[in-house]
This record gives C-alpha cells, sequence and structure tokens, in this order.
C-alpha cells in the first residue's frame, strides 16, 4: 500500500492569491473572511486553494467543482470519495502544510512546527499516559521538545484518522517510546492496536509530522508536491 504525502507551503504572493481564492466555495470564501488577523486568512486560501488542486488530480475533477461533506465530528471528505476510494486529511503549522491521500483506507495527518510558546506540562498532563509523562521527565533538557511533539502529532495523526474529535480520550492512544513507531494501547472504541498504522515521516528540523492509517500493513510513504 502507498499514502501519497504532498508537502506544500503556505506563503504566497498576491496573483497566487487570487488564484486559490478563485477556486474555493461560497462557504469557505465566507469562512476566510472571518479571520481577522491578514496571515491565517491567507494561509486558510492558499491550503484550501492547494488542497482543491491535489485533490483534482486524483478525481479527474476541475478543483472549483469539488463538493465537500463533513461528517458528524468534523472530519471532511470528498462529497464523492465514498464511490472514489479516496481518503485525505490535511494538516498545517507554521507556513507548511501536509495532505495525505490514501485509496482506500481511512487517514489522519498532523504536522507541527517545534515552538516555546507552548505549556508542555499542562498538555502533558491531560494528554500523555503515565509512562510517557514518565519517559519525558527523565529525558535531557535538550531533548523534551523533539519527543513532546513527536506523541504529539502523533496523538493528533490518530484523532484525526478515527474522526472522533474531541470524544477521544487522547492520553489513552499510547505508542512506542523508542525503536519503530507503532501504537501500544488505544481507546475501547477504536479497535485493536495492530489494526491501525503508524508512520513517523521525515520533515526538516524543527518540524515533526505523522501518518496514521487504518491497516494492518504501513504503507509507504510517496512524497509529492505541486511544484
Amino acid at each position: 500500500m502507498v499514502i501519497d504525502l504532498w508537502l506544500e507551503e503556505l506563503s504566497v504572493t498576491d496573483e497566487e492569491y487570487q488564484y486559490y481564492w478563485s477556486l474555493l466555495g461560497k462557504n469557505e470564501q465566507e469562512r476566510a473572511l472571518r479571520f481577522v488577523q491578514t496571515k491565517y486568512r491567507r494561509d486558510y486560501v492558499a491550503s484550501h486553494g492547494k488542497l482543491r488542486l491535489i485533490l483534482a488530480k486524483y478525481l479527474g475533477t476541475p478543483p472549483e467543482k469539488i463538493l465537500f461533506t463533513i461528517q458528524s465530528h468534523g472530519k471532511p471528505f470528498v462529497a464523492c470519495d465514498r464511490s472514489s476510494g479516496i481518503r485525505f486529511n490535511m494538516a498545517h503549522s507554521g507556513d507548511h502544510m501536509a495532505v495525505g491521500i490514501s485509496y482506500a483506507n481511512d487517514i489522519g495527518v498532523d504536522i507541527e512546527v517545534w515552538t516555546d510558546r507552548v505549556d508542555y506540562c499542562g498538555i502533558i498532563a491531560v494528554c500523555f499516559s503515565e509512562e510517557e509523562i514518565r519517559f519525558w521527565l527523565n529525558l535531557p533538557n535538550e531533548q523534551q521538545q523533539e519527543f513532546f511533539f513527536r506523541l504529539w502529532t502523533r496523538k493528533e495523526s490518530f484523532v484525526k484518522a478515527v474522526g472522533l474529535g474531541l470524544e477521544l480520550e487522547i492520553s489513552r492512544v499510547e505508542t512506542t517510546l523508542t525503536g519503530v513507531s507503532e501504537f501500544l494501547s488505544l481507546p475501547a472504541n477504536c479497535g485493536m492496536s495492530g489494526s491501525w498504522s503508524l508512520i513517523d515521516l521525515e520533515l526538516a528540523h524543527g518540524l515533526s509530522g505523522s501518518i496514521t492509517v487504518h491497516s494492518r500493513i504501513a504503507p509507504r510513504i510517496n512524497y509529492k508536491s505541486l511544484l
């Protein structure tokens, strides 16, 4: 099994911004206008415009004609993707975005730029298991940030793959702390840990990412770009 992972930058020229704006549906344009800060509005338009261009390559549909539907917990699908088999998930952080495409299996993608503007202790206390907390506390200070974002993107990618949102108890999503990345324990309503594959992404220093796929067989990642 192969997963296509599209890695894109969110910084765009004014001309590119207008083009991506023209691809968006009315609901997307209305949502973009609700962003007060210019950067967030431009990032939203760029990411959703590029998402449409990427999906158009698989669906054979003009990007501006693609229709989306939202499941009960907010996870988006292409309106026709249940028949085409396409599954997708998008993530963005800083000036980076990623889109994972699967041909049959549910998928979740998360990327995070490392930053000190995070309440590490507060998040860990709520979202990490007792064993994960102990491991993090025993790490040298210079290794704690990287480890935090590695585990955080793993957990977030799983949450996005199952599409349960805030209903999921994220501290119960436990993965290996060293060695090959695998799920060790999951919430009871998410199936067996062995039925999900977890992949740590190979990204630039200071950027962590993970993909979760509903498959016992770990997929191969095919990195792609619109450029």
